[in-house]
């Protein structure tokens, strides 16, 4: 009984030799001389920083308060095009008026996003508020920025934006 528990031993310690000493062999591939050996040096490709974009935006109310502002509320969506998650940052609201002229100006307020994993998406209810004075009574474009404080440092800095609606003030 001994003697083939050695044998079992031996026979087991030489397989996990052998194993072990193969996928060694598969693992290194030396080249040079005998007694040069180098290794193959690896190529490191580095992950794309997070890239944020916002891919929907869509109205879905305005409503004049008493203090003489419109509170204008928007889904929005944005995504992580990068290959890192990204950090918070924010989203800004912007108005230009009348539409179709004028120049843009910034709301009043800006929505948080949370930090977005790679290829992932954040959506999301935002307010913002802007002045009635500079709005006026008119239709009016509309659009959003992701990372307007620029607390991501993405890829591309400059498809930030949302594509543009038309908000009337009689939308409600």
């Amino acid at each position: 009984m001994k003697k083939i528990i050695r044998i079992s031993l031996f026979a087991l310690a030489a397989s996990f030799f052998l194993f072990t000493s193969r996928m060694n062999a598969q693992i290194q591939r030396p080249t040079g001389r005998p007694g040069e050996v180098e290794l193959p040096t690896p190529k490191i490709k580095p992950l794309n920083p997070p890239d944020l974009t916002v891919t929907g935006i869509t109205f879905v109310s305005i409503e004049l308060t008493p203090q003489k502002y419109y509170i204008i509320k928007v889904i929005a969506t944005t995504k992580n095009n990068g290959q890192l998650k990204s950090a918070k940052t924010q989203l800004q609201g912007y108005f230009k008026t009348p539409s179709g002229s004028g120049t843009w100006k910034e709301c009043g307020s800006a929505g948080n996003i949370s930090s977005i994993d790679p290829g992932k998406t954040y959506s999301a209810v935002y307010t913002f508020k802007a002045s009635a004075l500079e709005v006026g009574g008119v239709p009016f474009d509309f659009r959003v920025k992701t990372d307007s404080g620029n607390f991501v440092a993405e890829t591309d800095e400059t498809n930030n934006f949302s594509e543009v609606i038309i908000v009337s003030p009689r939308s409600n």
